[in-house]
């Protein structure tokens, strides 16, 4: 008799652990889901000093290529003429090659974080002559350093004006050196490291009036002999307004101009972008302790569909990149304003969100 209820609460222990195994899905890594294209971060900060345990776990897990999130723009890593900040940029390309990750590096020229002695000589603007030469000494430098350890290059990064009649933007390269400053920016990255992939990287060049643009420039550079190997469409997009028939007809146009398809800075702002400097706290921040579980499935629901376009489009595709690691490590949570953001498939204690395994059965899906 005594060994009845022993029996039972045997039976019911193990009830128990079923259904708690069944209400908590397995998570399968992200880089094995879509083994058709890479899946990406990108990280601030230095590794692994700056992250926790959970992070690194997270990093090492699901991605297999990392791209620095700051460190390697102009004003980091040259601040002044000649003086180089290497340690950040040396500490991920470590990291990376340890771990068996490739590494995008991020960016050549950018007309911001971007400091203004490229464009000085002395109290006057510099010459053409002169700032070419800077460039040229810049991506040199920063690109021969990393030869053979950096997979490819965001070589320029938002050049193409949003209006409908200008093309470049008025940047103070354009003004220093003129149209040619992005063809010259992609000849001397290719002379740096000629095994390198080279990469325009924008925003909104999925819209019809940026992408016919993109277009422009490609066969520009393609014209001159120019390497461009892909384009970044950087997929900084809105909850309820993700515009999924100009990415689809992007992700073809782009492929049929020659060139392969990276999405590059990928999170899905859940937080109106702009609100009046005025608007009252609910209203600017309008989640600060969670997020709503309504707003989390509909954002589960719109990174299924957009991956379910990349998985379609997996022979263009080459790369699948978030902007930040998870909800914590976002940017989003600063611009442009602050407010508590929600754009990732991770929470802010590095655990998968419901957008997640929305995505996560987009791969299991035969």
């Amino acid at each position: 008799m005594r060994l009845l209820p022993r029996l039972l609460w045997t039976i019911l222990f193990v009830m128990l652990s079923l259904r708690l195994s069944a209400e908590e899905p397995t998570v399968k890594p992200l880089k094995d889901l879509f083994p058709q294209f890479y899946i990406g971060t990108c990280l601030g900060g230095l590794l692994p000093d700056d992250f926790t345990n959970e992070e690194m776990a997270l990093i090492d897990a699901h991605f297999n290529v990392v791209t620095p999130e700051g460190c390697m723009k102009p004003e980091p890593i040259q601040p002044e003429e000649g003086v180089f900040h290497f340690k950040y940029p040396d500490d991920l390309v470590a990291y990376a090659e340890a771990h068996g990750k490739r590494v995008t590096g991020h960016t050549l020229i950018w007309h911001q974080q971007c400091p203004d002695w490229f464009f000085l000589d002395g109290n006057k603007p510099a010459s053409r002559e002169l700032v070419l030469r800077r460039l040229r000494t810049h991506i040199n430098t920063l690109v021969g350093r990393y030869r053979g350890q950096i997979m490819g290059w965001d070589v320029v990064n938002e050049a193409i004006d949003d209006g409908k009649d200008v093309y470049y933007r008025p940047t103070k390269w354009w003004k220093a050196i003129g149209d040619d400053y992005i063809e010259k920016a992609f000849e001397y990255a290719h002379e740096a490291d000629p095994d390198a992939e080279l990469y325009y990287n924008d925003y909104s060049i999925e819209s019809p009036v940026k992408r016919e643009k993109t277009l422009k420039l490609i066969a520009r550079l393609k014209e001159k002999g120019l390497r461009i190997d892909a384009v970044g469409i950087q997929g900084h997009w809105e909850l309820d307004k993700v515009p999924f028939k100009d990415i689809e007809d992007a992700i073809v146009a782009f492929h049929n101009a020659g060139v392969k398809v990276m999405i590059t800075e990928l999170d899905l702002d859940v937080v109106t972008r702009w609100t009046p400097k005025d608007a009252p706290k609910e209203v600017a921040n309008p989640y600060p302790n969670a997020c709503p579980p309504e707003v989390l499935q509909r954002q589960a629901e719109q990174y299924a569909k957009l991956f379910e376009i990349f998985a379609r489009h997996s022979d263009k595709i080459t790369r699948v990149a978030f902007w930040g690691l998870h909800d914590g490590r976002s940017w989003l949570n600063f611009w442009p304003r602050w407010r508590m953001n929600y754009p990732l498939l991770f929470d802010r204690n590095a655990k998968p969100k419901p957008a997640f395994y929305a995505v996560q059965k987009v791969g299991l899906t035969p």
